[in-house]
């Protein structure tokens, strides 16, 4: 899959979530899912990258939406 996909994809499966109020605004998960839909799962910091698995993973798991690659 070429990453542009992939990028479209997930900022689109993100975007389901913030419309099902997952994650909750003001938590650190809410700015990580923003900073993902408007600029790409590449822009995030190795902090940031950190809350993007620990929260957002399960949460589009959940979901039954994808969170990434075939290796998360």
């Amino acid at each position: 899959m070429d990453l542009n996909n992939f990028d479209a994809r997930l900022q689109e499966n993100i975007r389901t979530l913030l419309l099902k109020n997952e994650p909750r605004e003001g938590t650190p998960a809410f700015g990580v899912a923003i900073q993902v839909v408007r600029q790409g799962l590449r822009s995030l910091s190795w902090k940031q990258r950190f809350i993007y698995l620990e929260e957002m993973v399960p949460l589009l798991r959940r979901h039954g939406l994808t969170s990434g690659r075939e290796w998360d």
